[in-house]
């Protein structure tokens, strides 16, 4: 039982503080506590709630935006890297299972010290529960007076009320929110919100390179091995499933280097795109890793036997493809990983290398059609 659960490690002198929050969308008020608990702890644990929900209007914002409008705040105030942990979580059927989770958190953390304003969800239900925890509670609120939450400033959001909006939001959180939050909460106040298929939930990494000795475009691809339930054989971009409590774009970068060889070092994901490195690619160029959307259906013939849904990034780069396969080595996952041309893209097939059409599994072929475009609207370098 979640009451039973002995916290471990508490005798360390290390102040370390976890705070869990949806932040649909971040405003300043959220900016304050966090930024002022990364002045007075050690360590700072910011778990990102509802991390895989969406469609409605409480739920119109990915873990991954959210992840990265946090970053940028703790970027702009100075605040070290190695300071700040972000974690997503998932929403769990009952309080129990999800204080499981919590525990589980501040167990590995060694956490000393909760913050949390919620008191109808989270402290009244321990106390009517009786459950004790051995670490102190902090409301960010006590202290504050910031007079909105984020429903208010949603329904801001929705009835056009950038005037009053704008003084609200930090500053550095608004690139993400201008170009993308704004019309995601504007879709899910008309229910066209984002979408996760529930289920197991993955991620899918694009590369695509334009080839600067013959001017194609190569996207790399693998074969799934024919022992596979779903799309056993078939050509299919590097990818997997999200490990628990791991964010999309660090379980993106995890996979493709296992998939593929080929290693991407995060420089700065406060930004969409990110800026990423390859780290064991030679002589390349900083790249912006974009996100490309969220994927899933409820059609076994597109989405497989296990459900859920999958987030995809994509690097567009713009080099010399020979670089990259030499350092292909793929140490488990897909077989006989290699680039292929692509020249046309047509509903769930692509033709690649001139003449042929293949069926990609799942929906991969949506995947690179929104990548294609992403390539073709940025500058040209000649």
């Amino acid at each position: 039982m979640a009451e039973q659960k002995k916290s471990k490690g508490r005798c360390s002198k290390k102040k370390v503080v976890a705070t869990i929050g949806r932040f649909m969308p971040i405003h300043n008020g959220h900016k304050n506590f966090l930024v002022k608990l990364a002045r007075e702890y050690d360590k700072v644990i910011v778990m990102i709630g509802s991390a895989y929900e969406g469609e409605s209007i409480r739920y119109c914002i990915t873990a991954t935006e959210r992840e990265k409008m946090i970053s940028a705040i703790f970027k702009a105030e100075g605040i070290p890297k190695n300071k700040v942990v972000i974690l997503p979580m998932e929403d769990k059927p009952t309080f129990e299972e999800w204080l499981d989770d919590v525990l589980e958190i501040c167990d590995r953390y060694r956490v000393t010290h909760f913050c949390t304003g919620n008191q109808e969800d989270i402290l009244d239900v321990l106390d009517k529960k009786g459950i004790k925890l051995n670490m102190d509670f902090i409301n960010p609120e006590a202290d504050t007076t910031f007079p909105y939450h984020a429903t208010d400033i949603r329904n801001m959001i929705i009835s056009g009320e950038y005037d009053k909006l704008e003084n609200l939001i930090p500053n550095e959180t608004k690139p993400i929110l201008f170009r993308y939050t704004f019309k995601e909460i504007l879709a899910a106040s008309e229910n066209r919100g984002i979408s996760f298929v529930k289920g197991r939930q993955t991620v899918d990494l694009i590369l695509m390179v334009k080839d600067i000795n013959d001017g194609n475009i190569y996207v790399l691809l693998g074969r799934r091995p024919h022992n596979k339930k779903d799309f056993p054989g078939a050509l299919a971009l590097p990818g997997g499933s999200i490990r628990k409590y791991e964010t999309a774009i660090n379980a993106a970068i995890r996979n493709f280097f296992v998939e593929t060889g080929i290693k991407i070092y995060m420089i700065d994901n406060s930004l969409e795109p990110a800026i990423v490195r390859f780290s064991n690619v030679p002589n390349t160029n900083l790249e912006q890793l974009h996100m490309v959307g969220i994927y899933g259906s409820h059609d076994e013939s597109l989405n497989g036997s296990r459900g859920g849904s999958s987030q995809c990034f994509a690097l567009l780069v713009e080099d010399d493809i020979n670089k990259f396969k030499k350092i292909i080595s793929p140490s488990a996952g897909l077989k006989n990983v290699q680039f292929y041309c692509l020249n046309k893209i047509d509903s769930q097939y692509i033709k690649i290398n001139g003449s042929e059409y293949v069926k990609l599994a799942f929906q991969h072929a949506d995947m690179l059609q929104k990548a294609m475009w992403m390539l073709n609207a940025t500058p040209k370098l000649d």
